[in-house]
């Protein structure tokens, strides 16, 4: 019997509700019934925060990944993704049954984070290059989210708190939102992304590194950058951090340093009113970046205004 942590089903219930409750009261049944149609023993999970993901040992001994998801949009999006990027640089699939939020994927070993690698050069030099194996030009057929409903999201926040809400003020909202506008009506080209992918999500799995947990999004590749830039930041002056990881991505992945900047400033606004909607503390090293972002496209290529 797998015993779920406290937070983890609060968490759960708070997101899908009714649906989350149901989730959880099946949720013994829905192990017993993986471990007898994939013939596993599911071992203590990884540490959970949006799905249950655990260790699993086949009967032949080989070793698997179950991951179990309330079946939702931001579920079949990251199914989605997956198939996209068909394994090169990503986890692969083994098995899935979508109705039931169900996926069995590869397990990567070691599978230490990218956190784990000592020196930030050398580790945005891998993350760069699994960028540039990830992202894939947009299909017509692709069903996946698009940028424009980040920019709906802080559009709607914006509608709810338009004096703004500490820390994010009236003045940071209006910048960030016309930046949005700004950078989508340039049209770049748009490109199948990761959505979240940072230092948590790239995996050691023997001789390389390997991507995880897609949430999958259509957007431009300068936009795909900001999770990693914001992952595992030092404490205090983080702008000669940010500065050489900007430029790394830039020279290895010919990006455009004034949208990386600009969606920089735009995504980490974004990303303060996401946990103030959840009612979460927010990150006080991303509050402190938003300002870092400004500067340096202040510096470079001018004022944004809002």
């Amino acid at each position: 019997m797998v015993n779920l942590p406290t937070k983890y089903v609060q968490t759960i219930r708070k997101i899908h509700q009714e649906k989350g409750e149901e989730w959880l009261q099946n949720f013994s049944s829905l192990i017993h019934y993986c471990e007898k149609k994939w013939s596993l023993k599911v071992l203590p999970p990884f540490e959970l925060s949006y799905n249950f993901v655990a260790p699993a040992i086949k009967k032949d001994g080989g070793q698997v990944v179950l991951k179990l998801s309330v079946p939702s949009k931001e579920f079949y999006s990251e199914v989605d993704a997956l198939r996209y990027f068909a394994g090169d640089g990503m986890v692969r699939i083994i098995d899935m049954e979508l109705n039931r939020g169900i996926l069995i994927l590869e397990r990567l070993t070691p599978g230490d984070t990218l956190v784990t690698l000592e020196g930030d050069i050398d580790a945005t030099k891998i993350a760069a290059g699994i960028m540039k194996t990830l992202w894939v030009p947009d299909k017509s057929d692709s069903t996946l989210p698009h940028i424009e409903e980040r920019e709906r999201s802080l559009n709607n926040f914006f509608k709810e708190h338009p004096l703004g809400k500490a820390p994010i003020t009236q003045d940071l909202l209006l910048k960030a939102i016309h930046t949005f506008r700004r950078l989508l009506d340039e049209k770049n080209e748009r490109y199948i992304l990761h959505g979240d992918l940072h230092h948590y999500n790239i995996l050691k799995a023997e001789s390389s590194w390997i991507a995880i947990d897609p949430k999958g999004l259509v957007g431009e590749r300068e936009y795909d950058t900001i999770q990693f830039l914001l992952n595992n930041l030092p404490d205090d002056n983080i702008e000669p951090i940010l500065s050489k990881r900007i430029g790394i991505l830039v020279d290895k992945l010919k990006l455009n340093e004034r949208r990386i900047l600009a969606w920089g400033f735009a995504h980490t606004v974004l990303s303060i009113c996401w946990s103030l909607e959840d009612g979460e503390d927010y990150s006080e090293l991303f509050y402190k970046s938003i300002f870092v972002f400004e500067k340096l496209h202040n510096e470079k290529f001018g004022c944004l205004t809002k």
